[in-house]
This record gives structure tokens, sequence and C-alpha cells, in this order.
């Protein structure tokens, strides 16, 4: 019997397609952020502004990317083991998913003057600590795998959640917002003079637990023989 027609392999070939989907949705989709924050053609002070539809599109592909992390690990497993050949690959892929998407962001919002310390922190230090870890001790952990914990575990699944909810902000926003100002032209102009910061704010609590996570979980690595968590 070909080994490859065994449900192990199979199963393998399916996670590993889910893990490639996630490394080709993130150029994607910061291709997009960038796109929808761009300055207007006919504006001569190049003032940035916003297509909440291409935020919306935005942030289902990011939604997709993150499912597929799930589906990966659900079908055939994150080690490699059970026909998989990538299964290496898999935390690279979430990293390179988080740091596309926190790098266009911080990217579009300085561009429109909305850059804030209390974004770009935790950004960078997710982003830093991905890269340095991977320069580091990418080679080691490359051989041996990632012996995952539920630290690691949290701190992966947090990012994405604040990072998804901070890219589809603008649009959630204008939602919380037309709720608020229901059908009434006082509520129309309560909220233009204060749009709710609700789903922003939101986004930047979660990532900043999963920034503080990310700094224990490469304390973890950095110290620990073998890799113990991700």
């Amino acid at each position: 019997m070909n080994n490859r027609s065994n449900p192990a392999h199979i199963s393998g070939a399916l996670a590993d397609g889910l893990t490639l989907v996630r490394v080709i949705l993130t150029p994607i989709i910061m291709f997009i952020i960038i796109k929808a924050w761009s300055p207007k053609p006919d504006d001569p002070m190049g003032f940035v502004s916003l297509n909440l539809n291409l935020v919306l599109l935005a942030s289902i592909l990011f939604a997709i990317a993150a499912v597929t992390d799930i589906l990966d690990d659900y079908v055939g497993g994150s080690l490699r083991k059970n026909g998989r050949l990538l299964g290496w690959f898999d935390d690279i892929a979430d990293s390179f998913l988080i740091m596309g998407t926190l790098a266009a962001l911080l990217w579009v919002t300085n561009k429109a003057g909305l850059l804030h310390w209390s974004f770009a922190v935790p950004s960078f230090v997710l982003i830093g600590r991905d890269l340095f870890l991977g320069i580091f001790k990418g080679i080691e952990f490359s051989k041996q795998g990632f012996l995952e914990t539920r630290l690691g575990d949290m701190k992966s699944a947090l990012a994405m959640l604040g990072t998804c909810i901070l890219v589809a902000s603008p649009w959630l926003s204008n939602l919380i917002d037309n709720i608020r100002a229901g059908n009434t032209a006082e509520g129309a102009l309560k909220v233009y003079d204060s749009a709710s910061p609700l789903a922003w704010n939101s986004g930047l609590v979660i990532l900043w637990v999963a920034a503080l996570l990310s700094l224990i979980t490469a304390y973890q690595l950095l110290t620990s023989k073998v890799g113990n968590s991700k």
C-alpha cells in the first residue's frame, strides 16, 4: 500500500496545506490594510482616507488565517508526526501572520499620525520577541521542535485575537456608533462628537496581555536547553 494514500499522510498533507494558506494570506492582508488607509488621490494635502470595505475584507481574511491555525493542529497535529512535513513550520506561520499584520498596522497608523505608544509598545514586543528568538534559537528549534505549553498556546491565541480586533476596529467602531446613534439627529450628533473607542481599546488590552505572556515564554525558551513553549 502506498504510504501517501494512508489516512495519516492525507491528514498531514491537509494540515500542511492549511499552514501554507496562513503564509500566503499574510502579505495579502498586509497589502489590503495599507491600501485601506491610502491617501485620497484627489487630495493635494495627502490626507489619509479609510476604506471600510477593504478593512472588512482584511479582517475576514485574518480571521480565516487564524482559523487555519486551529484546523491544521486538529487535522494533522502540530508536531512532525502523522505524515506532516511542515509541522515545524506551524509556529513560524503563526508568527509571520501576527508580525506582518502588526507591522502593516504600525505603518498605516504612523502614516496617518495616529500611532500611540499604547499600540506601539506591545506590537514591538511581539515582533521583536519572535525576531530575536528566530535569530538566536531558530536553528535549535527547527531541529528539536517546540514542546507546546498552555501558556504558549494562550499567548498565540490572544495575540491573534487582539490583532484581529485591531484590524477590524474601524468597521466595528462604525457598527457600534450606528447602534449608539439610533435613528435620531441628536444621537448622530453625539456619535459624531465622540466616536466609540471600545473596539480599538479592547484589542489593545488583549494585545498587551499577549505581549506580557510573550516575554514570559521567551524567557522560558531562552533559559531552557530545549524549547518548552511557543
